[in-house]
Protein backbone atom coordinates (compact mmCIF):
# COMPACT_ATOMS: atom_id res chain seq x y z
CA UNK A 1 0.00 0.00 0.00
CA UNK A 2 1.00 3.55 -1.10
CA UNK A 3 2.02 5.41 2.33
CA UNK A 4 -0.30 8.09 1.61
CA UNK A 5 -2.92 4.94 1.20
CA UNK A 6 -1.83 4.08 4.69
CA UNK A 7 -2.43 7.85 5.91
CA UNK A 8 -6.15 8.16 4.67
CA UNK A 9 -6.89 4.82 5.85
CA UNK A 10 -5.82 6.38 8.99
CA UNK A 11 -7.84 9.28 8.69
CA UNK A 12 -10.76 7.05 8.10
CA UNK A 13 -10.68 4.66 11.24
CA UNK A 14 -10.41 8.48 12.78
CA UNK A 15 -13.74 9.26 11.42
CA UNK A 16 -15.52 6.41 13.25
CA UNK A 17 -14.01 7.86 16.78
CA UNK A 18 -16.53 10.78 16.48
CA UNK A 19 -16.56 14.70 17.05
CA UNK A 20 -13.49 15.87 18.66
CA UNK A 21 -11.29 13.19 18.64
CA UNK A 22 -11.71 12.49 14.67
CA UNK A 23 -11.16 16.24 14.54
CA UNK A 24 -8.12 16.43 16.33
CA UNK A 25 -6.53 13.12 14.30
CA UNK A 26 -7.55 13.72 11.08
CA UNK A 27 -6.37 17.18 11.06
CA UNK A 28 -2.49 15.91 12.54
CA UNK A 29 -2.97 13.01 10.14
CA UNK A 30 -3.68 15.15 7.07
CA UNK A 31 -0.84 18.07 7.90
CA UNK A 32 1.48 15.42 8.11
CA UNK A 33 0.85 13.37 4.77
CA UNK A 34 -0.96 15.83 2.44
CA UNK A 35 -3.58 12.99 1.62
CA UNK A 36 -5.25 14.14 -1.56
CA UNK A 37 -8.63 12.46 -1.10
CA UNK A 38 -9.47 14.65 1.71
CA UNK A 39 -13.16 15.74 1.98
CA UNK A 40 -12.16 19.99 1.15
CA UNK A 41 -10.36 18.81 -2.02
CA UNK A 42 -6.86 19.36 -2.81
CA UNK A 43 -5.77 23.10 -1.30
CA UNK A 44 -3.56 24.88 -4.46
CA UNK A 45 -0.26 25.91 -2.57
CA UNK A 46 -0.68 29.85 -3.61
CA UNK A 47 -4.02 30.57 -2.83
CA UNK A 48 -5.98 29.24 0.86
CA UNK A 49 -9.15 30.46 -0.58
CA UNK A 50 -11.41 27.41 -1.60
CA UNK A 51 -14.08 28.09 -3.81
CA UNK A 52 -17.28 26.52 -2.47
CA UNK A 53 -19.07 26.92 -6.07
CA UNK A 54 -16.55 24.48 -7.92
CA UNK A 55 -18.21 21.60 -6.56
CA UNK A 56 -21.25 20.84 -4.42
CA UNK A 57 -19.78 18.87 -1.52
CA UNK A 58 -22.48 17.62 0.87
CA UNK A 59 -23.45 19.07 4.21
CA UNK A 60 -21.08 16.83 5.95
CA UNK A 61 -17.58 17.44 3.65
CA UNK A 62 -18.69 20.77 3.98
CA UNK A 63 -18.80 20.58 8.24
CA UNK A 64 -15.26 18.94 7.62
CA UNK A 65 -13.97 21.41 6.07
CA UNK A 66 -14.58 24.23 8.20
CA UNK A 67 -13.64 21.92 11.37
CA UNK A 68 -10.52 21.76 9.31
CA UNK A 69 -9.50 25.29 8.85
CA UNK A 70 -10.85 26.31 12.09
CA UNK A 71 -8.25 23.69 13.81
CA UNK A 72 -5.71 24.92 11.09
CA UNK A 73 -6.65 28.72 12.50
CA UNK A 74 -5.74 27.53 16.51
CA UNK A 75 -3.00 25.11 15.79
CA UNK A 76 -1.07 28.29 13.71
CA UNK A 77 -2.17 30.90 16.37
CA UNK A 78 -0.65 28.39 18.85
CA UNK A 79 2.78 28.40 16.86
CA UNK A 80 2.41 32.33 16.63
CA UNK A 81 1.85 31.90 13.11
CA UNK A 82 -0.69 35.13 12.18
CA UNK A 83 -0.72 35.23 9.16
CA UNK A 84 -1.42 31.41 8.35
CA UNK A 85 -4.49 31.50 11.25
CA UNK A 86 -6.17 34.44 9.57
CA UNK A 87 -5.88 32.65 6.05
CA UNK A 88 -7.28 29.29 7.33
CA UNK A 89 -10.30 31.00 9.06
CA UNK A 90 -10.84 33.54 6.36
CA UNK A 91 -11.36 30.28 4.66
CA UNK A 92 -13.26 28.90 6.99
CA UNK A 93 -15.65 31.32 6.10
CA UNK A 94 -16.18 29.79 2.62
CA UNK A 95 -18.00 27.28 4.63
CA UNK A 96 -20.08 29.22 7.57
CA UNK A 97 -21.42 32.69 7.57
CA UNK A 98 -21.53 32.74 11.67
CA UNK A 99 -21.02 35.99 12.90
CA UNK A 100 -18.99 34.31 15.84
CA UNK A 101 -16.71 32.86 13.30
CA UNK A 102 -16.47 36.01 11.28
CA UNK A 103 -16.05 37.85 14.45
CA UNK A 104 -12.90 36.08 14.82
CA UNK A 105 -11.31 35.75 11.62
CA UNK A 106 -12.00 39.55 11.47
CA UNK A 107 -9.66 39.84 14.57
CA UNK A 108 -7.41 37.63 13.68
CA UNK A 109 -6.68 38.79 10.32
CA UNK A 110 -6.37 42.39 11.73
CA UNK A 111 -3.85 41.08 14.56
CA UNK A 112 -2.14 39.50 11.78
CA UNK A 113 -1.96 42.68 10.17
CA UNK A 114 -3.21 41.66 7.05
CA UNK A 115 -5.86 43.99 6.24
CA UNK A 116 -7.63 42.87 3.09
CA UNK A 117 -8.10 39.45 4.90
CA UNK A 118 -10.06 40.96 7.52
CA UNK A 119 -12.36 43.19 5.12
CA UNK A 120 -13.39 39.72 3.65
CA UNK A 121 -14.39 38.47 7.08
CA UNK A 122 -15.36 42.03 8.05
CA UNK A 123 -17.95 41.85 5.27
CA UNK A 124 -19.17 38.48 6.13
CA UNK A 125 -19.61 39.76 9.83
CA UNK A 126 -21.42 42.79 8.46
CA UNK A 127 -23.94 40.96 6.39
CA UNK A 128 -24.81 38.10 9.19
CA UNK A 129 -25.18 41.33 11.95
CA UNK A 130 -27.04 44.13 10.38
CA UNK A 131 -28.14 45.65 13.74
CA UNK A 132 -24.74 44.71 15.37
CA UNK A 133 -22.43 48.45 15.57
CA UNK A 134 -19.25 46.71 16.08
CA UNK A 135 -19.64 44.67 12.83
CA UNK A 136 -20.93 47.43 10.85
CA UNK A 137 -18.37 49.74 12.63
CA UNK A 138 -15.46 47.08 12.03
CA UNK A 139 -16.74 47.12 8.67
CA UNK A 140 -16.50 50.47 7.86
CA UNK A 141 -13.10 50.94 9.34
CA UNK A 142 -11.56 48.14 6.75
CA UNK A 143 -13.50 49.89 3.70
CA UNK A 144 -11.56 53.02 4.32
CA UNK A 145 -8.61 51.67 4.95
CA UNK A 146 -8.72 49.28 1.61
CA UNK A 147 -9.95 52.67 -0.16
CA UNK A 148 -13.38 50.91 -1.31
CA UNK A 149 -15.59 53.73 -1.99
CA UNK A 150 -18.15 51.33 -2.81
CA UNK A 151 -18.26 49.93 0.36
CA UNK A 152 -17.62 52.85 2.68
CA UNK A 153 -20.92 53.76 0.59
CA UNK A 154 -22.40 51.04 1.99
CA UNK A 155 -21.25 50.17 5.35
CA UNK A 156 -20.87 53.67 7.11
CA UNK A 157 -25.09 54.67 7.15
CA UNK A 158 -25.06 51.01 8.18
CA UNK A 159 -23.28 51.95 11.24
CA UNK A 160 -24.95 54.86 11.44
CA UNK A 161 -27.96 53.17 11.60
CA UNK A 162 -26.69 50.67 13.78
CA UNK A 163 -25.58 53.34 16.83
CA UNK A 164 -27.87 54.32 19.75
CA UNK A 165 -28.53 57.85 17.91
CA UNK A 166 -28.04 59.57 15.06
CA UNK A 167 -26.14 61.63 17.25
CA UNK A 168 -23.96 58.99 18.00
CA UNK A 169 -23.27 57.30 15.13
CA UNK A 170 -22.61 60.13 13.02
CA UNK A 171 -20.23 60.73 15.92
CA UNK A 172 -18.68 57.45 15.42
CA UNK A 173 -18.16 57.41 11.98
CA UNK A 174 -16.15 61.20 11.81
CA UNK A 175 -13.52 59.08 14.14
CA UNK A 176 -13.62 55.77 11.91
CA UNK A 177 -12.94 57.37 8.88
CA UNK A 178 -10.16 60.01 9.99
CA UNK A 179 -6.56 59.32 9.81
CA UNK A 180 -6.41 57.64 6.31
CA UNK A 181 -4.90 60.88 4.76
CA UNK A 182 -4.80 58.33 1.08
CA UNK A 183 -8.87 58.19 1.60
CA UNK A 184 -9.50 61.55 2.33
CA UNK A 185 -11.68 61.73 -0.80
CA UNK A 186 -13.66 58.29 -0.74
CA UNK A 187 -13.95 59.45 3.15
CA UNK A 188 -15.58 63.48 2.59
CA UNK A 189 -17.58 61.83 -0.92
CA UNK A 190 -18.89 59.51 0.96
CA UNK A 191 -20.16 61.46 3.79
CA UNK A 192 -20.79 64.43 1.92
CA UNK A 193 -23.28 62.07 0.02
CA UNK A 194 -25.35 60.84 3.62
CA UNK A 195 -25.12 64.66 4.73
CA UNK A 196 -26.86 65.60 1.48
CA UNK A 197 -29.73 62.77 1.78
CA UNK A 198 -30.22 63.65 5.61
CA UNK A 199 -30.23 67.20 4.53
CA UNK A 200 -32.41 67.94 7.95
CA UNK A 201 -29.87 66.30 10.59
CA UNK A 202 -26.95 68.59 12.23
CA UNK A 203 -25.25 65.99 13.05
CA UNK A 204 -24.66 64.50 9.30
CA UNK A 205 -23.51 67.92 8.46
CA UNK A 206 -21.43 68.18 12.02
CA UNK A 207 -19.53 64.61 10.95
CA UNK A 208 -18.90 66.29 7.49
CA UNK A 209 -17.54 69.23 8.94
CA UNK A 210 -15.15 67.43 11.53
CA UNK A 211 -13.93 64.79 8.89
CA UNK A 212 -13.50 68.24 6.50
CA UNK A 213 -11.34 69.57 8.92
CA UNK A 214 -9.32 67.20 10.13
CA UNK A 215 -8.59 66.00 6.47
CA UNK A 216 -7.80 70.48 5.90
CA UNK A 217 -10.78 70.74 3.35
CA UNK A 218 -11.49 74.29 5.23
CA UNK A 219 -14.56 75.19 2.47
CA UNK A 220 -16.13 72.09 2.69
CA UNK A 221 -15.87 71.90 6.36
CA UNK A 222 -17.08 75.84 6.66
CA UNK A 223 -19.68 74.91 4.86
CA UNK A 224 -20.78 72.04 6.66
CA UNK A 225 -20.48 74.41 9.75
CA UNK A 226 -22.95 76.76 8.22
CA UNK A 227 -25.39 74.38 7.44
CA UNK A 228 -25.20 72.75 10.72
CA UNK A 229 -25.63 76.20 12.62
CA UNK A 230 -28.98 77.05 10.33
CA UNK A 231 -30.21 73.49 11.48
CA UNK A 232 -29.64 74.18 14.80
CA UNK A 233 -28.60 77.59 15.63
CA UNK A 234 -28.60 76.46 19.54
CA UNK A 235 -26.47 73.53 19.27
CA UNK A 236 -23.31 74.10 21.13
CA UNK A 237 -21.40 71.40 19.39
CA UNK A 238 -22.28 73.34 16.13
CA UNK A 239 -21.26 76.25 17.49
CA UNK A 240 -17.60 74.56 18.17
CA UNK A 241 -17.52 73.25 14.77
CA UNK A 242 -17.90 76.98 13.45
CA UNK A 243 -15.09 77.88 16.20
CA UNK A 244 -12.68 75.08 14.62
CA UNK A 245 -12.69 76.78 10.97
CA UNK A 246 -12.34 80.38 11.98
CA UNK A 247 -8.96 78.65 14.00
CA UNK A 248 -8.20 77.06 10.50
CA UNK A 249 -8.86 80.56 8.97
CA UNK A 250 -6.39 82.01 11.25
CA UNK A 251 -9.06 84.05 13.47
CA UNK A 252 -7.83 82.30 16.44
CA UNK A 253 -9.54 85.13 18.91
CA UNK A 254 -12.96 85.36 16.58
CA UNK A 255 -13.19 81.42 17.59
CA UNK A 256 -12.41 81.54 21.35
CA UNK A 257 -14.93 84.56 21.61
CA UNK A 258 -17.61 82.60 19.72
CA UNK A 259 -16.77 80.25 22.14
CA UNK A 260 -17.00 82.96 25.04
CA UNK A 261 -20.63 83.51 24.51
CA UNK A 262 -21.79 79.98 24.77
CA UNK A 263 -23.85 79.52 27.91
CA UNK A 264 -24.03 76.45 30.24
CA UNK A 265 -22.83 75.80 33.91
CA UNK A 266 -19.17 75.56 34.86
CA UNK A 267 -18.73 71.77 33.84
CA UNK A 268 -20.60 72.71 30.58
CA UNK A 269 -18.44 75.52 29.65
CA UNK A 270 -14.93 73.61 30.59
CA UNK A 271 -15.80 71.15 28.28
CA UNK A 272 -15.91 74.00 25.63
CA UNK A 273 -12.66 74.87 26.31
CA UNK A 274 -11.19 71.76 26.39
CA UNK A 275 -12.85 71.16 23.06
CA UNK A 276 -11.15 74.80 21.57
CA UNK A 277 -7.55 73.41 23.36
CA UNK A 278 -7.96 70.46 21.06
CA UNK A 279 -8.98 72.26 17.90
CA UNK A 280 -5.85 74.64 18.40
CA UNK A 281 -3.83 71.64 19.08
CA UNK A 282 -4.87 70.35 15.47
CA UNK A 283 -3.66 73.67 14.10
CA UNK A 284 -0.30 74.20 15.99
CA UNK A 285 -1.60 76.79 17.93
CA UNK A 286 -0.10 75.57 21.25
CA UNK A 287 0.10 78.22 23.18
CA UNK A 288 -3.49 79.13 22.75
CA UNK A 289 -4.35 75.75 23.33
CA UNK A 290 -2.31 75.82 26.58
CA UNK A 291 -4.37 78.92 27.34
CA UNK A 292 -7.80 77.00 26.85
CA UNK A 293 -6.67 73.75 29.20
CA UNK A 294 -6.24 76.38 32.06
CA UNK A 295 -9.27 78.48 31.39
CA UNK A 296 -11.07 75.11 31.36
CA UNK A 297 -9.26 74.01 34.60
CA UNK A 298 -10.15 77.36 36.65
CA UNK A 299 -14.04 76.42 36.22
CA UNK A 300 -13.37 72.71 36.66
CA UNK A 301 -10.29 72.53 39.27
CA UNK A 302 -11.18 68.77 39.07
CA UNK A 303 -11.09 67.99 35.50
CA UNK A 304 -8.07 65.72 35.41
CA UNK A 305 -8.87 65.48 31.37
CA UNK A 306 -7.93 69.10 30.61
CA UNK A 307 -5.05 69.04 33.21
CA UNK A 308 -2.98 66.04 31.22
CA UNK A 309 -4.00 67.73 28.66
CA UNK A 310 -2.47 70.84 29.44
CA UNK A 311 0.65 69.11 31.01
CA UNK A 312 1.33 66.80 28.10
CA UNK A 313 1.79 69.99 25.89
CA UNK A 314 3.58 71.82 28.04
CA UNK A 315 6.00 69.26 27.93
CA UNK A 316 5.89 68.59 24.29
CA UNK A 317 6.55 72.20 23.99
CA UNK A 318 9.70 72.28 26.12
CA UNK A 319 7.61 74.13 29.34
CA UNK A 320 9.02 71.59 32.03
CA UNK A 321 7.98 73.54 34.43
CA UNK A 322 4.39 73.94 34.02
CA UNK A 323 4.68 70.32 33.02
CA UNK A 324 5.89 69.29 36.42
CA UNK A 325 3.42 71.35 38.28
CA UNK A 326 0.46 69.66 36.37
CA UNK A 327 1.65 66.21 36.82
CA UNK A 328 2.16 66.59 40.27
CA UNK A 329 -1.07 67.82 41.17
CA UNK A 330 -2.20 64.82 39.52
CA UNK A 331 -0.28 62.22 41.28
CA UNK A 332 -1.64 63.60 44.08
CA UNK A 333 -4.82 63.53 43.61
CA UNK A 334 -4.74 59.99 42.32
CA UNK A 335 -5.86 60.90 38.84
CA UNK A 336 -3.79 59.01 36.10
CA UNK A 337 -1.16 58.57 38.84
CA UNK A 338 1.21 56.20 36.83
CA UNK A 339 1.01 58.15 33.42
CA UNK A 340 1.67 60.91 35.85
CA UNK A 341 4.33 59.21 37.73
CA UNK A 342 5.91 58.32 34.16
CA UNK A 343 5.91 61.93 32.81
CA UNK A 344 7.37 63.13 36.12
CA UNK A 345 10.11 60.85 35.56
CA UNK A 346 10.79 62.19 31.85
CA UNK A 347 11.05 65.82 33.18
CA UNK A 348 13.52 65.28 35.89
CA UNK A 349 15.49 62.98 33.17
CA UNK A 350 15.44 65.78 30.22
CA UNK A 351 16.27 67.97 33.45
CA UNK A 352 19.58 65.69 34.32
CA UNK A 353 18.22 65.03 37.51
CA UNK A 354 18.75 61.57 36.96
CA UNK A 355 18.08 60.45 40.95
CA UNK A 356 14.74 61.97 40.86
CA UNK A 357 14.12 60.69 37.43
CA UNK A 358 14.50 57.15 38.65
CA UNK A 359 12.41 57.89 41.79
CA UNK A 360 9.35 58.67 39.51
CA UNK A 361 10.00 55.89 37.05
CA UNK A 362 10.10 53.14 40.04
CA UNK A 363 6.49 54.76 40.85
CA UNK A 364 4.54 53.46 37.57
CA UNK A 365 3.04 50.46 39.15
CA UNK A 366 0.39 49.64 36.14
CA UNK A 367 -0.50 50.67 32.70
CA UNK A 368 1.28 50.60 29.45
CA UNK A 369 4.04 52.33 30.34
CA UNK A 370 4.41 50.28 33.35
CA UNK A 371 7.54 48.38 31.97
CA UNK A 372 9.33 51.04 29.74
CA UNK A 373 9.48 52.90 32.81
CA UNK A 374 10.93 50.14 34.94
CA UNK A 375 13.60 49.93 31.91
CA UNK A 376 14.33 53.93 31.98
CA UNK A 377 14.89 53.50 35.89
CA UNK A 378 17.75 51.04 35.26
CA UNK A 379 18.99 53.60 32.66
CA UNK A 380 18.76 56.39 35.41
CA UNK A 381 21.30 54.34 37.62
CA UNK A 382 23.19 53.91 34.71
CA UNK A 383 23.31 57.87 34.33
CA UNK A 384 24.67 58.46 38.01
CA UNK A 385 27.36 56.45 37.10
CA UNK A 386 26.62 53.03 38.03
CA UNK A 387 26.95 50.89 35.13
CA UNK A 388 26.88 47.26 36.97
CA UNK A 389 24.10 48.44 39.02
CA UNK A 390 22.28 49.44 35.91
CA UNK A 391 22.89 46.32 34.71
CA UNK A 392 22.28 44.14 37.52
CA UNK A 393 18.70 45.95 37.60
CA UNK A 394 18.02 45.03 34.05
CA UNK A 395 18.89 41.23 35.05
CA UNK A 396 16.33 41.28 37.19
CA UNK A 397 13.90 42.48 34.71
CA UNK A 398 14.60 39.88 32.77
CA UNK A 399 13.42 37.54 35.71
CA UNK A 400 10.32 39.50 35.81
CA UNK A 401 9.23 40.04 32.99
CA UNK A 402 10.77 36.60 30.82
CA UNK A 403 8.12 36.97 27.63
CA UNK A 404 10.57 40.68 26.90
CA UNK A 405 13.86 39.17 27.45
CA UNK A 406 15.03 40.51 23.62
CA UNK A 407 13.99 44.11 24.98
CA UNK A 408 15.78 43.89 27.82
CA UNK A 409 19.23 42.46 25.78
CA UNK A 410 19.12 44.97 23.93
CA UNK A 411 18.43 47.93 26.28
CA UNK A 412 21.53 46.59 28.43
CA UNK A 413 23.01 46.75 25.14
CA UNK A 414 22.76 49.93 24.41
CA UNK A 415 24.26 51.00 28.02
CA UNK A 416 27.45 49.02 27.45
CA UNK A 417 27.52 50.61 23.90
CA UNK A 418 27.08 54.07 25.13
CA UNK A 419 29.83 53.56 27.90
CA UNK A 420 32.18 52.87 25.07
CA UNK A 421 32.34 49.24 26.19
CA UNK A 422 31.23 47.77 22.59
CA UNK A 423 32.96 44.68 23.19
CA UNK A 424 31.00 43.87 26.18
CA UNK A 425 28.12 45.16 24.49
CA UNK A 426 28.91 42.77 21.52
CA UNK A 427 28.94 40.16 24.41
CA UNK A 428 25.57 40.37 25.47
CA UNK A 429 23.67 40.77 21.93
CA UNK A 430 25.12 37.50 21.36
CA UNK A 431 23.22 35.94 24.48
CA UNK A 432 20.52 38.01 23.56
CA UNK A 433 20.09 36.26 19.99
CA UNK A 434 20.78 32.96 21.22
CA UNK A 435 17.86 33.34 23.71
CA UNK A 436 15.49 34.98 20.86
CA UNK A 437 17.26 34.27 17.45
CA UNK A 438 15.34 36.21 15.29
CA UNK A 439 15.32 39.35 17.54
CA UNK A 440 15.53 42.59 14.87
CA UNK A 441 15.95 44.94 17.78
CA UNK A 442 19.20 42.64 18.94
CA UNK A 443 20.78 42.19 15.88
CA UNK A 444 20.10 45.66 15.10
CA UNK A 445 22.16 46.71 18.20
CA UNK A 446 24.55 43.99 17.52
CA UNK A 447 25.39 45.85 14.02
CA UNK A 448 26.04 48.94 15.95
CA UNK A 449 28.68 47.24 18.41
CA UNK A 450 30.20 44.89 15.50
CA UNK A 451 30.40 48.96 13.38
CA UNK A 452 32.63 50.18 16.48
CA UNK A 453 34.75 47.63 16.55
CA UNK A 454 35.50 47.60 12.84
CA UNK A 455 33.55 44.95 11.81
CA UNK A 456 31.84 46.03 8.98
CA UNK A 457 31.01 42.97 7.46
CA UNK A 458 29.25 41.69 10.02
CA UNK A 459 28.00 44.48 10.81
CA UNK A 460 26.35 44.67 7.46
CA UNK A 461 25.58 41.37 7.32
CA UNK A 462 23.01 41.84 10.47
CA UNK A 463 21.51 45.25 8.83
CA UNK A 464 20.71 42.76 5.88
CA UNK A 465 19.68 40.11 8.07
CA UNK A 466 16.94 42.31 9.10
CA UNK A 467 16.57 43.77 5.88
CA UNK A 468 15.84 40.47 4.52
CA UNK A 469 13.29 39.78 7.59
CA UNK A 470 11.61 43.50 7.40
CA UNK A 471 12.60 45.09 3.98
CA UNK A 472 11.09 48.65 5.58
CA UNK A 473 12.25 48.83 8.51
CA UNK A 474 13.34 52.35 9.00
CA UNK A 475 16.67 52.11 11.23
CA UNK A 476 18.02 49.30 9.62
CA UNK A 477 17.47 51.30 5.90
CA UNK A 478 19.03 54.24 7.21
CA UNK A 479 21.70 52.19 9.40
CA UNK A 480 22.75 50.27 6.42
CA UNK A 481 23.16 53.17 3.92
CA UNK A 482 25.36 55.79 6.69
CA UNK A 483 27.72 52.22 7.02
CA UNK A 484 27.83 52.02 3.31
CA UNK A 485 28.55 55.73 2.94
CA UNK A 486 31.35 55.58 5.70
CA UNK A 487 33.02 52.58 5.03
CA UNK A 488 33.16 51.72 1.43
CA UNK A 489 32.83 54.04 -1.92
CA UNK A 490 29.49 52.19 -2.67
CA UNK A 491 27.45 55.70 -2.17
CA UNK A 492 24.93 54.80 -4.89
CA UNK A 493 23.77 51.99 -3.17
CA UNK A 494 24.38 53.67 0.03
CA UNK A 495 22.16 56.69 -1.08
CA UNK A 496 19.06 54.39 -2.33
CA UNK A 497 19.06 53.06 1.34
CA UNK A 498 19.19 57.09 2.34
CA UNK A 499 16.11 56.91 0.16
CA UNK A 500 14.08 54.75 0.87
CA UNK A 501 14.34 55.45 4.62
CA UNK A 502 13.83 59.37 4.11
CA UNK A 503 10.78 58.54 2.04
CA UNK A 504 9.04 57.09 4.92
CA UNK A 505 10.08 59.70 7.69
CA UNK A 506 10.77 62.25 6.07
CA UNK A 507 11.47 64.44 8.71
CA UNK A 508 14.17 62.52 11.18
CA UNK A 509 16.75 64.38 11.89
CA UNK A 510 19.00 61.19 12.02
CA UNK A 511 17.64 60.43 8.01
CA UNK A 512 18.34 63.81 7.22
CA UNK A 513 22.33 63.64 8.25
CA UNK A 514 22.54 60.42 6.77
CA UNK A 515 21.40 62.04 3.47
CA UNK A 516 23.53 65.07 3.85
CA UNK A 517 26.40 62.96 4.54
CA UNK A 518 25.80 60.64 1.07
CA UNK A 519 25.36 63.67 -1.00
CA UNK A 520 28.56 64.98 0.02
CA UNK A 521 30.43 61.89 -0.54
CA UNK A 522 28.52 62.12 -3.65
CA UNK A 523 29.98 66.03 -3.97
CA UNK A 524 26.58 67.70 -4.44
CA UNK A 525 27.65 70.05 -1.82
CA UNK A 526 24.82 72.25 -1.91
CA UNK A 527 22.52 69.45 -0.92
CA UNK A 528 24.54 67.77 1.53
CA UNK A 529 24.41 71.51 3.02
CA UNK A 530 20.40 71.81 2.84
CA UNK A 531 19.96 68.89 4.65
CA UNK A 532 22.83 68.56 7.06
CA UNK A 533 21.43 72.16 7.87
CA UNK A 534 17.75 71.18 8.36
CA UNK A 535 18.77 68.36 10.30
CA UNK A 536 20.95 70.61 12.80
CA UNK A 537 17.93 72.92 12.93
CA UNK A 538 16.02 70.20 14.68
CA UNK A 539 18.59 68.16 15.82
CA UNK A 540 21.53 69.79 17.59
CA UNK A 541 24.02 66.31 17.87
CA UNK A 542 27.57 66.76 17.63
CA UNK A 543 28.01 64.39 14.59
CA UNK A 544 25.83 66.40 12.24
CA UNK A 545 27.97 69.38 13.76
CA UNK A 546 30.54 67.45 12.38
CA UNK A 547 29.18 66.95 9.04
CA UNK A 548 27.98 70.05 8.82
CA UNK A 549 30.94 71.59 9.59
CA UNK A 550 33.18 69.71 7.16
CA UNK A 551 30.91 70.76 3.87
CA UNK A 552 30.72 74.33 5.08
CA UNK A 553 34.70 73.63 5.51
CA UNK A 554 34.92 72.42 1.60
CA UNK A 555 32.99 75.02 0.69
CA UNK A 556 35.70 77.36 1.83
CA UNK A 557 33.33 79.13 4.41
CA UNK A 558 36.33 78.40 6.85
CA UNK A 559 34.68 80.51 9.76
CA UNK A 560 31.16 79.21 9.36
CA UNK A 561 32.37 76.25 10.07
CA UNK A 562 34.24 76.67 12.86
CA UNK A 563 31.22 78.47 14.52
CA UNK A 564 29.75 75.44 14.32
CA UNK A 565 32.17 73.31 15.48
CA UNK A 566 33.24 75.51 18.79
CA UNK A 567 29.09 75.06 19.55
CA UNK A 568 29.08 71.81 19.61
CA UNK A 569 32.24 71.06 21.47
CA UNK A 570 31.41 73.00 24.02
CA UNK A 571 28.41 70.59 24.63
CA UNK A 572 30.74 67.41 23.71
CA UNK A 573 34.35 67.98 24.06
CA UNK A 574 35.42 64.69 23.45
CA UNK A 575 33.11 63.54 20.93
CA UNK A 576 35.00 61.13 18.75
CA UNK A 577 33.70 62.18 15.60
CA UNK A 578 33.23 66.13 16.24
CA UNK A 579 37.28 66.17 17.78
CA UNK A 580 38.85 64.41 14.40
CA UNK A 581 36.81 66.58 12.28
CA UNK A 582 37.97 69.06 13.62
CA UNK A 583 41.63 67.65 14.25
CA UNK A 584 41.77 66.63 10.36
CA UNK A 585 40.41 70.04 8.81
CA UNK A 586 41.05 72.89 11.46
CA UNK A 587 44.34 71.09 13.68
Amino acid sequence: MHINDVNCAGQARARRLGGAVFAAAALAVSLVSGCASQPIGERPASDVRIDANAVQPSKASRREAYEYHVLAGEMAIQRNKRELAAQEYVAALEYSNDPALAKRATRIALFAEKPEMAYRAARVWAAAEPDSLDAQRTATRMAIANSDAEGLGVYAPAMVRAAASPDIGYRLLADVVSGQPEAADIAIDTVRDMAERDSQSAPAQYALGVIALRYERSEVAARAAERALAIDPTWNDAVLLQAGVWIREGETEKAQALVDELAGNDASRAQYHLTLARLLIEADEDEAALSEFERAIVLQPDNADARYGLAILALSIGDLERAETAFKTLYDKNERADDAAYYLGTVAEQNEDYANAQHWYQRVESGGRAFDAQVRAARMIYQQGDLPGAQQRIAELRETYPELTDQLYAAEGQLLYEAEEPRAALDIYNHGLDAVPNSTELRYGRSMALERLGKIDDAQADLRAVLEREPNDVRALNALGYLLTNHSDRYAEALDYIERALEAEPDNPAILDSMGWVQYRLGNLAQARRYLEQAYSDFQDAEVAAHLGEVLWTQGQHEAAREVWQGALADNPDHPVLRETVNRLDP
